[in-house]
């Protein structure tokens, strides 16, 4: 009889353990949508601009693409790793902040043909410079997000 208390012990110690290792996982859970995002972005990206064949922008959009797989990886780690900081995040998330800056800015100027080749239209470019702006305030708030886990400020850690 005895013995059944303590395998029910060490049940219940199990799923206590798996519950705090799935709300570690989930305190990234908007940070690890964001990352996804940003990678089938960057790759559509890549993939159109294979099309056009314009070697800048194809670069830019798999160093991209790249950067965000790494990221992404880094995300799926957290299952296993309770550390606060995700560093290769947080330099990717600045990284497509600012290049979503300039590509923003790009659109304005004639160099869009090597970033941009399908713009055709002034409303084709400013549904573009939404979703670039759009990616900027979903980067920025996942940033915000992960400077408030760091600091021990998520609501996540008080169930923890």
């Amino acid at each position: 009889m005895a013995r059944k208390f303590s395998n029910q012990d060490e049940i219940e110690h199990k799923k206590r353990e798996d519950n705090i290792r799935y709300l570690y996982f989930s305190r990234y859970l908007m940070v690890r949508y964001t990352v996804i995002f940003f990678l089938f972005s960057n790759l559509l990206w890549l993939l159109i601009l294979l099309e056009y064949q314009k070697m800048p922008g194809i670069i830019l959009s798999g160093l991209m693409t790249f950067l965000s797989g790494i990221a992404a990886i880094e995300q799926l780690t957290k299952m296993h790793n309770h550390k606060s900081d995700v560093p290769v995040t947080r330099i990717y998330l600045w990284i497509q902040i600012i290049i979503n800056i300039l590509v923003i800015i790009c659109t304005f100027i004639p160099l869009k043909m090597n970033f941009l080749p399908f713009i055709t239209n002034s409303s084709l470019k400013y549904l573009i410079l939404t979703f670039l702006l759009l990616g900027i305030i979903v980067g920025l708030s996942s940033e915000r997000r992960i400077h408030n886990i760091r600091r021990g400020k998520d609501r996540y850690l008080k169930v923890i």
